[in-house]
């Protein structure tokens, strides 16, 4: 038996014989990505968006995930911890914004 494609969770592994068989293989999951099928929910449609806010920060919508962390720095609670963290990346940041967050909560 033959397996072209191996799938597990968001990993795909093209399997083929030739290198012909392998562009056929890629030119049909860009044509098949490339069209993405609107969304229906109970009969509506589920319309897409560029961005969500989802607690208090921003994901923007691209080939890879972006925040957007512009609103929690206008937080006045939290201007300490932007205003000292220079080249700190933004997964780190909101890292220590959750933790402040949480603390004042305590």
């Amino acid at each position: 038996m033959f397996l072209g494609c191996l799938l597990y969770a968001d990993d795909i592994v093209l399997l083929s014989p030739s290198v012909t068989g392998l562009q056929k293989m890629l030119d049909k999951c860009y044509e098949i990505s490339s069209s993405v099928s609107p969304m229906v929910l109970g009969g509506q449609l589920v319309e897409y968006c560029d961005h969500i806010k989802y607690l208090g920060i921003y994901l923007i919508t691209g080939k890879y995930v972006k925040f957007d962390i512009n609103p929690v720095k206008q937080s006045a609670a939290c201007n300490s911890i932007f205003s000292h963290s220079h080249g700190t990346s933004e997964i780190a940041l909101l890292t220590l914004q959750e933790a402040y967050s949480l603390s004042v909560l305590l």
